[in-house]
């Protein structure tokens, strides 16, 4: 039976490969969501090995990943499923053509809540002793790379906010494009206040990451940069 070694490989915990982390899903409802939550264990390598596998079997995936403490709403798991299901099921449907341009403004708000929600909260608040605020976070004012680093490669190893300590790993969002990171990273620091008085940080754009797009670090060389950004 298919699902066996699958279920196996999907489970291995560990560091992703570098081509692993380039690895784009078709684009359809719940992609997100599956950029967001599966690569929190592992890369996405497991996930398209998975392509093909029947709904049943894609279900008791979702359920043996609640021994390694994946909680999801009921709404978001059936998102996934679905998603799983339909653009990695036995019969997709037809890759939908790209027109290769952004026909408007990237909704900073609306990147935040499919992409970040999940695991920092709808208000930014967090999940303690898993997954640190983002309303007050200072990363978001050091200087103007780092924010844009975390969203493109990810961030793996210990770090405090605000007096508690979080050692997680964040996945890589580097599917999203140079406008969608430029606008969730302004709506992140907008929404819920934080900036540090009497500084004014330079505006992310989608031309500053672009500038760092090209950049090839890993999860922990970003964390690395992080301890000595100012």
């Amino acid at each position: 039976m298919r699902l066996g070694p699958f279920v196996a490989a999907a489970l291995a915990l560990g560091a992703a490969l570098p081509a692993a982390a380039q690895i784009r899903l078709p684009a359809g409802p719940g992609v997100e969501q599956v950029y967001a939550r599966c690569r929190t264990c592992h890369d996405l390598q497991y996930v398209v090995d998975g392509k093909g596998l029947l709904p049943d079997q894609w279900r008791a995936v979702l359920a043996s990943m609640k021994d390694y403490s994946l909680t999801l709403p009921e709404d978001e798991r059936e998102r996934i499923l679905h998603y799983l299901t339909t653009y990695l099921g036995p019969h997709p449907p037809p890759a939908a053509p790209a027109d290769g341009s952004e026909t408007h403004a990237a909704d900073g708000r609306a990147v935040y809540q499919a992409s970040c929600a999940a695991c920092h909260g709808a208000q930014g608040r967090g999940q303690p002793g898993f997954y640190p605020p983002l309303a007050g976070n200072p990363d978001l004012w050091k200087d103007g790379r780092l924010p844009i680093l975390v969203v493109l490669h990810g961030l793996a190893g210990p770090i405090e906010v605000a007096g508690a300590r979080y050692d997680s790993a964040m996945p890589p969002f580097g599917h999203l494009s140079d406008e969608q990171i430029a606008a969730v990273i302004g709506y992140v620091r907008s929404a819920w206040g934080g900036a540090p008085a009497g500084r004014a940080p330079e505006p992310i754009t989608p031309e500053a990451v672009a500038r760092q797009r090209g950049r090839a670090m890993t999860a922990a060389e970003v964390h690395a940069y992080r301890a000595q950004a100012q």
